[in-house]
């Protein structure tokens, strides 16, 4: 499950990645992707955006159906679980939503 920790990690990869790789380097992405070779669409700008969005974006639950199609619960829940409580039916799923922080 997504947690705080897990966005610090993502973050810290995208700086390493902005700092020590070459990102017009299709086979290096592929190797670390495990996609094909493809050119990465992104610039060095593109991932410190990204960097910052995780940087700024809070971390909330929901209680989704057992098809994780459509939220069961209209409310998100700000721990596991809280979320865990809310469910009903033991074929709930718990959803991860990251929460864009609002613009300024």
């Amino acid at each position: 499950m997504l947690q705080r920790q897990e966005i610090m990690l993502i973050r810290a990869a995208l700086q390493f990645w902005y700092e020590e790789m070459d990102l017009d380097d299709a086979e290096i992405f592929a190797i670390y992707s495990g996609g094909p070779r493809i050119k990465p669409a992104w610039r060095g700008e593109d991932i410190q955006r990204l960097r910052q969005q995780l940087i700024a974006a809070r971390l909330r639950y929901a209680v989704c159906q057992s098809d994780a199609t459509r939220i069961k619960i209209p409310h998100l829940f700000d721990t596991p679980a809280a979320a865990n409580q809310a469910m009903a039916d033991d074929s709930d799923q718990l959803g991860v939503v990251l929460v864009d922080a609002p613009a300024t």
